[in-house]
């Protein structure tokens, strides 16, 4: 065999065995640009391009990937019946969504990704919190579920927890909601 056939042989052997990782560490399976990205877990990865409170996300604006992303056993109130609350979770997406370079989505079980409406259940990366109360380093193999996240503070109740897979999830968003209640947090307080 020739040296240039080693040579690309090893070059193509290389390419074989590497595997491109997010900032996280965790492995990414890239697509095509006009193909839906997703990760080992099976989590669509995407960048969210415009919130619309109370529980939808369009991702990758303008591209033929761009999707709504509803949230998955939850609702929000329009702003008609619950001012108070659509206002603080527009805040709330503003700080903890508009700023991720993306997000995992992990689609219900009957969920079509070819179709523009996905219905999921929204992750984001989970960063140390620093004395200030600023995000520091990502934690690595760490996400935040925002279907929970935002029930724990309110500015969302659950719809259908039926549509929740895992047992685990489903519980921890339940007792997310309990709190909210107890607490009298958005949607549960006086004046929501």
């Amino acid at each position: 065999m020739g040296r240039w056939a080693i040579f690309g042989l090893c070059l193509v052997l290389a390419g074989c065995v590497t595997q491109e990782v997010d900032d996280a560490g965790n492995p990414v399976r890239r697509g095509k640009s006009d193909e839906i990205v997703t990760d080992d877990a099976g989590r669509l990865i995407m960048r969210p391009t415009l919130l619309k409170a109370p529980h939808t996300i369009i991702v990758n604006g303008n591209s033929p990937t761009e999707r709504e992303i509803r949230l998955l056993g939850v609702e929000g109130l329009p702003q008609r019946q619950a001012p108070n609350t659509f206002a603080m979770t527009q805040e709330w997406m503003a700080n903890y969504l508009a700023g991720e370079e993306q997000i995992f989505i992990k689609p219900a079980l009957d969920s079509d990704v070819r179709q523009y409406v996905i219905y999921g259940i929204v992750y984001v990366q989970a960063y140390e919190r620093l004395a200030d109360g600023k995000p520091g380093r990502i934690i690595p193999g760490g996400y935040l579920c925002v279907n929970q996240a935002m029930l724990g503070e309110g500015l969302v109740k659950i719809r259908n927890i039926a549509e929740i897979a895992d047992p685990g999830l489903r519980d921890r968003m339940q007792k997310a909601e309990a709190r909210a209640r107890a607490e009298k947090k958005g949607l549960w307080s006086a004046k929501p």
